[in-house]
């Protein structure tokens, strides 16, 4: 059997989920082929972001964020941005830019699940109608001629075959491609956590400079009002002046 009788023996069943089998294939490598081309290892990022977070130079972690690219480097800039305004500003940028990523990374995956769902649902329509057609000629030719029957018969079994075959692999792709974008927004979530943590820090750090620097300037205060009270004063009685 030639793909022209496969064809004529599936039915337009069959187009549709041969069809839908070509989509499913581009958008595998698609996908695949962006999520491979994202950084994921962060580690020498972080060090540099986290050095400079310590040292209070925001230039040099926006800097470190534009040359290592990637969505992890995406996020941390975009909070790194909103760090001057405090906290919560930091926290609603996380929120905000992580959303962003996570929607660029899973782009074309929900695709990929419904066409792993539907391909076996038309393969079952596709048996429905061949049984159909299969009892169709039995009705006005009766069951003696086999050959009356293969084309109804011929539909169903080929169609269900054909939304299988689509409907595994695809299910096999969509997993994968699941846990790759996973894996990025686990790492974001986890360098997430990190930034924060070394923020805090080094607000606590500046506090504790500011109150250091601050009761060295009221012990300098203090020594110098002792300093004055110490000197002797003039006397205030003058003599008076003689008639």
């Amino acid at each position: 059997m030639n793909f022209t009788e496969l064809l004529v023996s599936g039915g337009p069943v069959l187009v549709a989920i041969i069809l839908m089998s070509i989509y499913a294939v581009y958008l595998f490598i698609e996908r695949f082929l962006k999520l491979r081309k994202e950084r994921v290892d962060t580690g020498s990022l972080m060090v540099r972001v986290n050095a400079a977070v310590r040292e209070r130079d925001l230039e040099s972690a926006l800097a470190a964020c534009e040359q290592n690219g990637g969505p992890v480097a995406r996020v941390l800039r975009a909070a790194l941005e909103r760090l001057p305004y405090g906290r919560p500003a930091v926290e609603a940028a996380f929120e905000e830019a992580t959303l962003f990523e996570e929607q660029n990374l899973t782009r074309g995956l929900r695709p990929l699940g419904i066409i792993a769902q539907i391909a076996p649902m038309l393969g079952l329509l596709g048996t429905v109608t061949g049984m159909i057609v299969a009892f169709s000629e039995i009705a006005q030719y009766g069951s003696g001629d086999a050959s009356i029957l293969a084309l109804g018969i011929g539909q169903a079994l080929v169609t269900t075959a054909a939304g299988l075959i689509v409907a595994i692999p695809v299910l096999v792709g969509h997993g994968y491609l699941t846990s790759l974008v996973d894996r990025i927004l686990g790492e974001i979530d986890r360098r997430r956590e990190e930034l924060m943590g070394n923020v805090v820090q080094a607000v606590a750090s500046r506090r504790d400079d500011n109150g250091g620097q601050a009761k060295e300037e009221q012990r300098a205060s203090a020594e110098r009002r002792e300093a004055r009270s110490a000197e002797p004063r003039p006397d205030a009685t003058r003599p008076l002046p003689q008639t």
